[in-house]
């Protein structure tokens, strides 16, 4: 029976390891292997992609066959994006909560790529969703990422799941679009997670009180409470222990798949 060597995960804050309980650390901790995360707080599915491609290049670099390797993507919102500037390599005054901006995807990156979200106050994206922003068109974006991501790795041989940390309710009317139903149309849908989204896989069995209320102080001082939609840490091992250790069981029958071990930070 063969069995992975080395596992690489990417996705947004669903997915961000620096939490110290969401699923990927669940799901090495299974397995007990090598693993490299490389999810990051607020960041694009632009990001997502390229993040993910990169770590399975440097993997085969690093010796591992493709068929060692497993990969899973937790895809974030269309309506995050982000730009590459070659002279940007300092962190950004933050404002807006992000957890690194700039960002890298390359070893030795002179420059970064500057995430940006709709809601934020920093000046590129203020502008940015101004002026250019359009929602059919991050729906585009989006998706041509994921083919873009799934050829790559079915030609490589590499095993890979997907899914969405949850659907986004404010571009879901584009759907009917014609230039995105036909990219919709080429995704293999096969490798993904039997869930719409992990946030509403959750919400099957919590409700909104097992969300917290978290403060948010806006840039003119002022506080405000807000819900918290993030997966808790009891609803990361539970998606770790009924559906992606169980989809990996599944789909991938001749590989071995170990017994669900809870990742604890001490």
């Amino acid at each position: 029976m063969k069995q992975f060597k080395h596992i690489i995960t990417s996705g947004c804050s669903f997915s961000d390891i620096s939490n110290h309980y969401t699923w990927p650390l669940h799901l090495s901790n299974s397995y007990g292997i090598s693993c490299n995360h490389i999810a990051l707080g607020s960041q694009g599915n632009g990001l997502i992609a390229r993040k993910a491609v990169y770590a399975v290049q440097q993997a085969l670099q690093q010796g591992y066959k493709p068929e060692e390797i497993l990969v899973g993507i937790m895809w974030s919102g269309p309506n995050r994006h982000d730009m590459y500037f070659k002279n940007m390599s300092s962190q950004l005054e933050n404002n807006d909560y992000w957890m690194n901006n700039p960002t890298h995807v390359v070893d030795n990156d002179p420059g970064g790529w500057l995430i940006m979200n709709y809601h934020w106050t920093e000046k590129t994206s203020k502008l940015y969703y101004t002026y250019l922003h359009d929602f059919v068109h991050h729906k585009i974006l989006t998706y041509e990422k994921i083919l873009w991501v799934q050829n790559y790795f079915d030609n490589l041989g590499v095993k890979y799941f997907m899914t969405d940390y949850m659907i986004d309710m404010l571009d879901s009317e584009d759907e009917s679009n014609p230039n995105v139903t036909w990219l919709n149309e080429m995704i293999d849908r096969t490798n993904w997670l039997p869930v719409k989204g992990m946030y509403e896989w959750c919400r099957l069995y919590w409700g909104e009180k097992d969300f917290p209320i978290i403060d948010v102080t806006q840039p003119d001082g002022t506080i405000l409470e807000v819900q918290d939609f993030h997966p808790q840490p009891q609803m990361h091992v539970r998606f770790v222990k009924e559906i992606v250790l169980k989809y990996i069981k599944t789909r991938f029958t001749d590989y071995y798949c170990p017994e669900f071990k809870e990742y604890i930070h001490l």
